[in-house]
């Protein structure tokens, strides 16, 4: 998928000032110059060329009018090598075409987009909130390059008091990270799709990673009495009273209601449970808890249905 290819472009590079070269740009060199995601800045003034067992370096001259260069070659002289310019065509990154483009692709509304995008230099981007089913309340939503690099400064800027949780942060692969601030990654390739008409997000996913709280204190469907350890859900037709370390596990999840998720871990070393929902709930956990799709071991109450 397009967009997905040109974040592996911009995973491989060193620094998003370097200029490209066209066979470094996945065959897409064309679509990236049309969208204007790259754009030509300027050509190489000289090249190698082979010579027997090695190399050597030849300066190039420019045909602006034929779209060609030349050289004289070393090994033959006389003879006069003539190719296609765009074959020492350097190309500039525009990351800011490329993010204007996935904020339409998204929708996300002109009011919530990012004013100061860079997070941190050449590594995160905001690219604005995006509203919540048709909800009042927004989500994140980050571009990431090289995620695993830097967990310090990741975290850091995460979890900075100005930004909000439950975020998305968009990534060229699918990558297993814990994120702070209940945020979750996902591979751009599978939230952007090509539908046959073009390209769209898969709005299924989307909400499912944006879904809402488990749980709202002030929902009368929904509650949980911490004394008696009884759980209410609107997804469930009658009220369950867990007691022991069920308890403890159902009041934990409770009190995290307003998180995206809590990892397994995290609740086994603080309340002595067991390794997974199957070994403290039997098989019908999933009736209270649901796993969260491509965060392994990230649960939460159940969502109203």
């Amino acid at each position: 998928m397009l967009h997905s290819e040109y974040l592996l472009v911009l995973e491989h590079v060193r620094s998003l000032e370097e200029r490209l070269l066209a066979d470094e740009l996945r065959g897409q060199a064309v679509a990236f110059l049309s969208r204007r995601w790259m754009v030509a800045d300027g050509h190489l003034t000289s090249i190698l060329v082979p010579v027997l067992d090695s190399e050597q370096e030849v300066e190039v001259e420019i045909d602006d009018d034929r779209q060609t260069y030349f050289y004289r070659s070393p090994s033959c002289r006389g003879r006069v090598v003539t190719r296609p310019l765009s074959d020492i065509t350097l190309y500039a990154i525009n990351l800011d075409a490329w993010m204007d483009d996935v904020c339409d692709l998204l929708e996300i509304e002109p009011s919530r987009r990012a004013r100061s995008r860079e997070v941190i230099a050449e590594r995160l981007w905001h690219l604005g909130d995006i509203r919540v089913g048709q909800t009042h309340r927004f989500a994140p939503i980050y571009l990431a390059r090289r995620l695993p690099s830097s967990a310090a400064e990741w975290q850091h800027a995460l979890l900075s008091a100005k930004r909000p949780s439950q975020g998305i942060v968009l990534t060229a692969h699918d990558v297993d990270i814990e994120l702070p601030n209940s945020h979750q990654t996902c591979g751009i390739g599978r939230l952007l799709v090509d539908s046959g008409d073009g390209i769209t997000y898969d709005a299924d996913l989307l909400h499912r990673l944006l879904k809402g709280t488990g749980a709202d204190a002030d929902d009368p469907d929904e509650y949980f009495d911490a004394d008696i350890g009884e759980l209410k859900l609107a997804c469930v037709a009658e009220p369950k009273t867990f007691k022991g370390k069920q308890k403890d596990v159902i009041a934990m999840f409770w009190k995290a209601r307003q998180q995206h998720s809590l990892k397994w871990s995290e609740v086994v070393t603080r309340t002595s449970c067991q390794k997974d929902p199957d070994s403290v709930f039997g098989s019908e956990w999933s009736r209270w808890l649901e796993r969260i799709e491509g965060q392994r071991g990230h649960y939460r109450l159940r969502t109203r249905q």
